[in-house]
């Protein structure tokens, strides 16, 4: 699952998977899909950060459909992340910007690396860097809104301008 130069490569559906014969089977191809998801995020949640509760099995690590199915939200990369039962299950079918600001562990640097999976910009897809957090200042200068701080004191906030 590396390309070329090295870089860890995912493809966007489970189907490509099989084309490309890195599974026999769509089951494989599904679970291949699933564990680069979670791979590319280090085995942890994207919302909160917790890694699963037992590191040698990530089953209560689930797959977030930012955009819900019910929502049309489809089985693709550029449309899942990695997510804690806990945050998948508050989460359910809400806007994920909406719901994320409203947590108490809500970090602008969390929401800017989900933004980015959800974009596809997945091939250099790694630990939160000097560089990315150069991004995240230009992205908050450009917004003129009152910013979430993600904390459930009486309304603690400040503004961007």
């Amino acid at each position: 699952m590396y390309d070329q130069r090295g870089h860890f490569f995912l493809y966007e559906t489970v189907s490509e998977h099989i084309f490309n014969m890195t599974a026999l089977t769509r089951r494989e191809a599904r679970q291949q899909w699933r564990d680069g998801i979670k791979k590319a995020w280090n085995n942890r949640c994207a919302y909160c950060g917790r890694p699963p509760i037992d590191d040698n099995s990530l089953t209560e690590l689930t797959i977030d459909h930012v955009r819900p199915k019910s929502r049309g939200g489809q089985d693709r990369t550029t449309n899942v992340i990695p997510a804690c039962a806990c945050c998948n299950q508050a989460k359910s079918s809400q806007d994920w910007v909406e719901w994320f600001r409203a947590q108490p562990f809500y970090a602008i640097e969390s929401e800017w690396r989900i933004r980015q999976w959800l974009s596809g910009d997945t091939r250099d897809f790694g630990v939160y860097d000097e560089e990315d957090a150069k991004r995240v200042d230009e992205m908050i200068n450009t917004l003129d809104m009152e910013w979430p701080t993600g904390k459930k004191e009486e309304d603690v906030s400040f503004a961007l301008t």
